[in-house]
């Protein structure tokens, strides 16, 4: 299985959807009512596209999962049509006991997602050999995954996974694009560059 780990807001929405849904879309159409007016469809189609190539599925790590279940998400996205299936949520992290000075500290999002990918994949990165990565490969329930996000505070060792959207313009061709480069590389290929 191969896995999205999907923020919403600055990825399939952005500053340029907001101006050209103001400018451009009529106040009584469909694209005006909520949700449709927080997707931009051309976004949502990019996303689409990375779902069809790479058989990948999504899991929840935008700030949108904040009381909702991956029944109603999937309700959403079928709504504005997001052709993928959810298949999970990361959690809300904090620091708590024995780090008292840090009690209620928010992890960052890396952390819920690595959290997600121990809990739910068996995921594991091997940074000392090729032949280990493929042993662990085997026994993963994912594959492969990429986060997409318009943050930065993931972990490094999920760097090669990791595709930052610019707020202007939130998910781009050239993204999606290196999005499914990414998630139909084998992880040794991934990890292991020639030199």
């Amino acid at each position: 299985m191969k896995v999205i780990f999907l923020d919403i807001d600055g990825v399939l929405n952005s500053q340029d959807w907001y101006v050209y849904r103001r400018d451009a879309v009529e106040m009584d159409s469909i694209n005006a009512q909520y949700p449709f007016y927080e997707f931009d469809p051309r976004a949502v189609e990019r996303l689409n596209r990375i779902i069809r190539e790479t058989e990948c599925k999504i899991v929840v790590s935008s700030s949108w999962r904040s009381g909702e279940t991956i029944e109603s998400l999937q309700k959403l996205f079928d709504q504005v049509g997001i052709i993928g299936e959810v298949i999970g949520l990361t959690p809300h992290l904090w620091c708590t006991k024995p780090y008292e000075d840090m009690d209620g500290y928010r992890m960052p999002r890396g952390c819920e997602i690595d959290w997600w990918l121990d809990n739910h994949g068996d995921f594991q990165r091997i940074n000392w050999s090729k032949e280990e990565q493929i042993k662990y490969e085997g026994k993963s329930k994912v594959k492969n995954y990429i986060i997409l996000d318009d943050d930065s505070d993931m972990l490094y060792g999920q760097r090669e996974h990791f595709i930052k959207t610019p707020n202007p313009t939130g998910l781009t061709d050239e993204l999606a694009d290196q999005a499914i480069e990414i998630l139909n590389k084998a992880l040794v290929d991934l990890y292991y560059k020639e030199q």
